[in-house]
């Protein structure tokens, strides 16, 4: 009923039963309990119950002795079998930092349990202390730390007999100072036949040269030896193994398994076959940019180190060499392809062996893809030293040295995205320039803003198309910006496109008016907004002059809030464009439509949600970034063309409103005039009436009649031809003739090279002028009176021309003046009022030129000239 029994075989005795559990004390206490649950006689069943419980109450503090001999259970991402040995741990702080291997054999009752998996503080020297008992005895392989991480220095102790060994590694010693040289800490642990062995380690957490890497807990890993290709660091050609995906170049601070990290294989991308080739790589510090390959091989094994060393694999502002030996295993020789992943250098020289053995430089350019990749040939179960050196980089730095071990085919579909990357980043810089043309063009607020979200969000766009997954191998081209600059203009684009964001938002749903509280919830994010940028800016600049345990922490820290802050932005706006969409405010579903994928793709790329894979998060990032950015150019575009559109429409209908204006005015001139005329021609009948000149009445009311019609029917128009107007003035003056007795004369000239049915003039517009010439030049004079009206052409208009040979202006006003006025004349003030609106309407100039005529000294006339067009 219980197969785990079967394990004890036959029980035949309390005696054997116990034989049987001491020997099963050590497993696991997953395996131990079972056996509450065996089903023995009634006789035993008392003691081995109280036995059993005695070992499971042992087990649940500590599981104190590792038994060798179990099964590995776990695999890496170099393919090693691993076992975890953190439950069989015991750990010890050393709060000085000094204590030695004899001061840790005198404290060996002061260990405890290892709970550095869930405490905080890891910068601190621990000393570790683990029991192994091999019921056959041998040779162990363990790592400390690796692969999961490293520690700064780590060293072990154990006796044998009276001999102790002591073994290093650890990141910050040099290649030659590992009892094993290769990355991590590995070590072989020497275990006798039946004998539990004690095994001490110190771990230096504790004595990092900088701060680029993670303080790990405290871990040990059984690994399985027949597992590890080569123990010597060097890389051993094997197969690519399908399931090996992108590589993190910057393997311990980035990726949960050193070396990899997921790229799961979607509609958009297949994961290329690589392996990451950091680890296998010693480097080799030329500050002088002087050794040549001779001088670096005779000094390589007193000065070589592996990654981690420093505080970044070597420092770019120098030279530096790398050596990287390959194996080829197979009974066939193996043809490789070595590319960077990302951050490729402009140009490195690598050295290669000959068949005699002799070493013969080459040179990497960047290729069609721009890319530096070179391939070489290793011999059937051959083994071939690879030498790089890296040229000095002082326009910046790149994540480390390290090449990638490319299937060709993978990176030759990965080299051809490279297109696709710049025809999207020149696409997008070509829609940022056409957007500043706008800007400057519009000068409107809100594509203003509009810009400022694209320019804010052009960095961080670049930033995902290049330091993502999905164009690996392809050229870099923001991320080539030395430091402090790129992080100061990122730290600056984010603010710029945060406060654009914002201020976007008010301006298309108006929030002044529409939502006032949020607005003035908006204006708080924006000071915190300004507050993060100016705060990230001044530290990014001197975060890279002077880095340090405290600034990279606080880095971190400020970099963790400012993009939770814009989550949390992000996430204020939606909620904003949401209400506003619930109380139908105008504009509010597009811009809704418009936000949500910006809004997930920033709160994807925020830290709560590193749960959902990197290349997902990526995806919609960009994806966040790009279809916004289009969808609020839309709205953006029209919103202008709504303003223009109202612009144009309150324009023209101010301008209706003018014509209407100037219409009511024009009547009201013309109403102004005809009572005056018409009040003078009654008056005028009246006094031949009075006078019995009953003919001469009839024959002028006659003509008054007509005269009146053509007013009538010329009181609606706002211009009529010059022949109507020429044919009016004959009525008025042969009326005005016939009132004075043919007291004057009067004659009309018209030039023929004028036709007049083609000039448009405002309906008696002569008229005023031609009552003044009667009036007030020709009644006050004696003799012979005449009166002239002439038609001319002018250029390309024709001009008016009135003439009297009366008694002047200034004697007719010193006439008015000295006697009671019995003709008021509004002739002149009207027809300059006149002749003013109908420019307005109709854009035709006019001018008049008024002469006083002048013979022998003494006032002959006067003569008014009107120039139209």
């Amino acid at each position: 009923m219980y197969p785990h029994a079967r394990c004890l075989g036959p029980v035949v005795s309390d005696f054997t039963l116990i034989t049987h559990l001491e020997t099963y004390k050590e497993e696991p206490l997953q395996k131990m309990c079972i056996f509450l649950l065996i089903e023995l006689n009634t006789t035993m069943r008392a003691t081995i119950t109280l036995l059993a419980l005695q070992l499971c109450g042992g087990l649940l503090t500590a599981q104190s002795v590792y038994p060798l001999a179990y099964p590995f259970d776990s695999l890496n991402s170099e393919q090693e079998r691993y076992n975890d040995l953190y439950t069989y741990t015991q750990v010890l702080v050393d709060p000085t930092g000094e204590w030695t291997y004899e001061d840790i054999l005198a404290r060996t009752d002061q260990f405890g349990p290892n709970t550095t998996r869930t405490d905080r503080d890891l910068e601190q020297v621990f000393w570790v202390k683990l029991k192994l008992q091999d019921t056959m005895g041998g040779n162990h392989l363990f790592s400390a730390g690796y692969p999961f991480g490293d520690y700064a220095l780590v060293d072990l102790y154990y006796d044998q007999g009276d001999t102790t060994i002591h073994q290093q590694g650890g990141a910050q010693r040099l290649a030659a100072e590992k009892t094993i040289r290769r990355s991590g800490t590995y070590f072989w642990v020497e275990v006798p036949q039946d004998t539990v062995l004690t095994v001490y380690l110190r771990l230096d957490n504790a004595a990092w040269k900088n701060d680029f890497w993670r303080r790990y807990p405290v871990s040990l890993y059984h690994i399985d030896p027949t597992s590890v290709p080569d123990l010597t660091g060097a890389y051993v050609l094997l197969d690519f193994p399908e399931d090996r995906v992108a590589v993190n170049t910057w393997e311990p601070q980035l990726s949960k398994f050193p070396g990899e990290f997921p790229v799961p294989d979607y509609w958009l991308t297949e994961p290329p076959k690589v392996i990451s080739l950091g680890r296998y790589f010693e480097y080799f510090p030329d500050p002088a940019c002087q050794f040549t390959l001779t001088d670096v091989r005779d000094r390589w094994d007193d000065e070589a180190f592996f990654r981690g060393y420093q505080i970044r694999s070597f420092d770019y502002n120098t030279c530096n060499w790398a050596r990287l030996v390959v194996i080829n295993p197979k009974p066939y020789a193996q043809s490789r392809t070595f590319a960077y992943w990302r951050y490729p250098w402009r140009e490195i020289q690598y050295f290669l062996p000959d068949a005699d053995g002799k070493y013969q430089a080459f040179t990497a350019y960047p290729n069609a893809s721009q890319m530096e990749a070179f391939s070489l040939t290793v011999q059937a179960r051959d083994t071939l030293t690879l030498y790089i050196r890296y040229p000095a980089r002082p326009d910046g730095w790149a994540r480390n040295g390290s090449l990638l071990d490319v299937e060709p085919a993978s990176l030759k579909k990965q080299q051809l995205l490279v297109k696709y990357k710049f025809f999207l980043c020149g696409g997008m810089t070509f829609f940022l320039g056409y957007c500043l043309i706008q800007l400057i063009l519009s000068r409107d607020r809100m594509l203003f803003y509009y810009f400022l979200m694209v320019l804010g969000s052009f960095p961080f766009w670049i930033i995902m198309l290049e330091d993502g997954e999905l164009l690996g191998f392809t050229q870099v081209i923001y991320l080539h910006l030395p430091n402090p600059e790129r992080s100061t203009v990122t730290a600056l684009a984010g603010t710029l496109g945060q406060i654009g964001l914002l201020n976007f938002t008010r301006i298309a749903l108006k929030l002044p008016v529409t939502l006032p509280t949020y607005d003035r919830i908006r204006k708080y994010f924006i000071w915190v907004v300004i507050i993060l940028g100016l705060i990230q800016i001044g530290f990014e600049i001197w975060f890279w002059e002077a880095p340090g345990f405290y600034a990279n922490d606080f880095h971190q820290f400020l970099h963790w809030l400012i993009y939770n802050f814009y989550s949390l932005s992000a996430a204020f706006i939606l909620f904003t464009v949401i209400r506003a969409a619930y109380k139908r405010i105008p504009l509010s579903g597009s811009f809704l439509i418009a936000l949500l994928p910006l809004c997930l793709g920033i709160v994807l790329i925020s830290s709560p949600f590193s749960f959902v894979p990197l290349l997902v998060r990526q995806i919609l990032f960009v994806g966040g970034l790009l279809l916004p950015t289009m969808l609020f150019g839309i709205i953006a575009a029209g919103r202008s063309n709504l303003l223009k559109l109202e612009k144009a429409q309150a324009s023209q209908q101010k301008t209706q409103l003018e014509n209407q204006l100037l219409q009511i005015e024009s009547k009201a001139l013309r109403a102004q005039m005809n009572p005056h005329f018409i009040f003078n021609c009654l008056n005028s009948i009246k006094g031949l009436i009075q006078e019995t000149a009953n003919q001469q009445a009839i024959h002028y009311l006659t003509l008054f009649s007509k005269f009146i019609r053509r007013v009538l029917q010329h009181s609606e128009e706002k211009q009529i031809s010059l022949e109507e107007e020429l044919e009016m003035s004959r009525l008025y003056i042969e009326m005005e003739r016939l009132r004075f007795e043919k007291s004057f004369t009067y004659k009309v000239e018209i030039d023929p090279a004028v036709d007049t049915s083609f000039f448009r003039v405002p309906p008696m517009i002569l008229q005023p002028i031609l009552e003044n010439a009667i009036w007030h030049g020709l009644m006050h004079k004696q003799g012979d009176r005449e009166i002239r009206l002439e038609v001319k052409a002018e250029g390309e208009g024709v001009k008016c021309i009135v003439e009297d040979n009366g008694i002047g202006r200034k004697q007719a006003a010193a006439l008015q003046v000295n006697t009671r006025n019995e003709h008021r004349s509004f002739g002149t003030k009207l027809i300059l009022d006149r002749l003013q609106v109908n420019q307005q309407l109709f854009n035709h100039h006019f001018v008049i030129n008024i002469i006083d005529k002048i013979v022998n000294g003494r006032a002959a006339g006067t003569r008014v000239e009107l120039s139209l067009d």
